[in-house]
């Protein structure tokens, strides 16, 4: 395991932008195709995984407050997920299907690092643009709505989650916002570095995959 982390710790930008890049063409190839999307609905967790690593493992700069941030992000987007699934009054009526992995409180693990990962990318982008600089928590947070947009129907239908009659009630993408604006105003907060490279290249290469997905899925 060491081995693989210190041979990762050495990959390049380039590099890594190469690997993300043949890493989701393969995953698009893999759901289009009938016979192996059942596979890939699979591995589902396993990309997850793959993403909170990659970010965890090129952040630069860690210190006491910096943990305690992103551990207390991943364990409030749980909660607020698991609120959500149980009363139905945050996000609206929905259930998290079994291509998440482990669950608590029927509600996805994985979620709380996916939700981790999707700001830090978000923060990355807009703390590149001066403009916006006083703007960070909204302007990221409408980034992550905008990306939740382009994921739901592809998330309905590779069993990751579902809504009550199939329809993604407004109430998501308003509570995406505020719960999106409180993570990166954490980030904003305590200073948080988030390292840009890639960050943002996880960011876009996902909303692509989502976006191809969304057309021919």
């Amino acid at each position: 395991m060491s081995f693989i982390v210190n041979y990762c710790k050495n990959l390049t930008e380039k590099e890594v932008k190469k690997f993300l890049i043949i890493y989701y063409t393969v995953g698009v190839a893999g759901f289009l195709v009938p016979y192996t999307r059942p596979i890939f609905e699979a591995l589902i967790p396993l990309s997850v995984m793959l993403n909170i690593f990659l970010i965890l493992l090129f952040h630069k700069t860690y210190n006491k407050t910096e943990i305690a941030v992103f551990s207390f992000i991943f364990l409030f987007t749980i909660a607020v997920e698991a609120i959500g699934t149980k009363t139905g009054m945050l996000f609206g009526s929905y259930f998290y299907g079994p291509n998440l992995g482990w669950k608590v409180f029927d509600t996805p693990i994985l979620i709380g690092a996916n939700w981790l990962v999707l700001a830090y990318g978000a923060t990355a982008i807009v703390r590149q643009y001066p403009a916006l600089r006083k703007w960070v928590p909204f302007s990221a947070a409408a980034l992550m709505v905008l990306f939740d947009f382009i994921m739901e129907p592809v998330a309905m239908k590779t069993g990751m989650w579902d809504w009550a009659g199939g329809v993604v009630p407004m109430q998501n993408y308003f509570m995406w916002f505020v719960v999106s604006v409180i993570v990166v105003g954490l980030f904003e907060l305590f200073n948080v570095k988030t390292v840009k490279p890639v960050a943002i290249r996880l960011f876009l290469v996902q909303m692509v995959f989502f976006l191809v997905l969304n057309v021919f899925l």
